[in-house]
């Protein structure tokens, strides 16, 4: 094969710095996503300050764009302006498909054919608008197939240690005392085995390391937010699905993770936990996008900044 047919088949690196960009203005809003040529252009017209705080869509916290090396690499314009204040809201475009302009460079989607905005934290596959988790005004770290695949599973979960640990026990027991022949007096055996069942339900996943039976089979496990890694305890167990037992607000909170950026119900907030992928779901979920830019003519980013540890301790 000649060096030229080979130079054209040759995947072009992934650089997720390009896109995704969120900038806090001095007016307390939040702007965004731009891509990173964007974000120059604005600091160039003195539109934004050095010391303006903007956070890659990868980043769990802003810094000022001064202190962002993906941003100031190889980018030394003569003058930058003040340090102080900015004309952001004054200068941020009103129609959306100027903002879009503001947002697009040359990645493209790797699910659709349109030019990527973000960057998934989980999968890392750039993605366009289409993928975009809703509502727009939340920064959300995943993209929708990532944040509904996750919490998809975890319905998944729940109905299979509601079958293995509920309706099965009560099953065998209801069938033993048939086959027995046992009267009414023996009927307290099937509330025992209930109960027995709804206590090994509220603390499944604590009780097998983080994953319960259900979640195991659907790739998930429950932790601390506090570091991330560690799996939560008896009582984060027990508090984490007390919110399911309020009639109505239960409808509530079962709804709000395909919402939330960090995809918590109000149970995980109160018990302080977060469910995330296991290493081996995770791995193949990056493989697929893999494959996908692949085909594209695309080498995927490098490993990006944040890890699912570092996503499940954001607060």
């Amino acid at each position: 094969m000649s060096q030229a047919a080979r130079s054209v088949v040759e995947p072009i690196a992934v650089d997720p710095y390009e896109i995704g960009w969120y900038i806090e203005s001095a007016d307390e809003e939040t702007y965004g996503p731009v891509s990173r040529r964007a974000l120059r252009h604005l600091l160039e017209e003195r539109t934004i300050t050095p010391n303006t705080l903007v956070r890659h869509c990868t980043q769990p916290e802003a810094r000022p764009a001064a202190d962002q090396p993906a941003v100031m690499d190889q980018f030394h314009p003569e003058s930058m302006g003040s340090a102080l204040g900015d004309k952001l809201s004054e200068a941020w475009p009103r129609k959306k498909r100027d903002r879009q302009a503001l947002a697009e460079d040359s990645l493209t989607c790797a699910w659709h054919k349109q030019h990527a905005v973000l960057v998934c934290v989980r999968c890392h596959a750039p993605y366009c608008n289409r993928c975009r988790a809703k509502p727009f005004r939340k920064q959300f770290f995943l993209c929708k197939r990532c944040q509904s695949g996750i919490y998809n599973r975890r319905f998944l979960a729940l109905i299979i240690d509601s079958v293995v640990l509920i309706y099965v026990p009560i099953s065998i027991a209801g069938i033993a005392l048939a086959v027995t022949g046992a009267g009414e007096n023996q009927m307290g055996l099937i509330n025992v085995v209930q109960v027995v069942g709804l206590v090994l339900f509220l603390v499944r996943d604590s009780a097998f390391g983080g994953a319960g039976i259900g979640k195991r089979a659907a790739g998930l496990r429950v932790v601390q937010s506090s570091d991330g890694t560690t799996p939560l305890t008896y009582g984060q167990g027990a508090i984490r699905w007390l919110s399911q037992y309020i009639p109505f607000f239960n409808l509530v909170d079962a709804m709000v993770p395909y919402s939330d950026p960090l995809i918590r119900r109000y149970g995980d907030r109160w018990a302080g936990t977060r469910v995330i992928d296991t290493a081996r779901s995770l791995a193949k979920a990056r493989q697929k996008v893999e494959r996908r830019l692949i085909k594209k003519g695309v080498r995927p980013a490098p490993e990006l900044g944040m890890t699912m540890e570092d996503f499940a301790r954001l607060a």
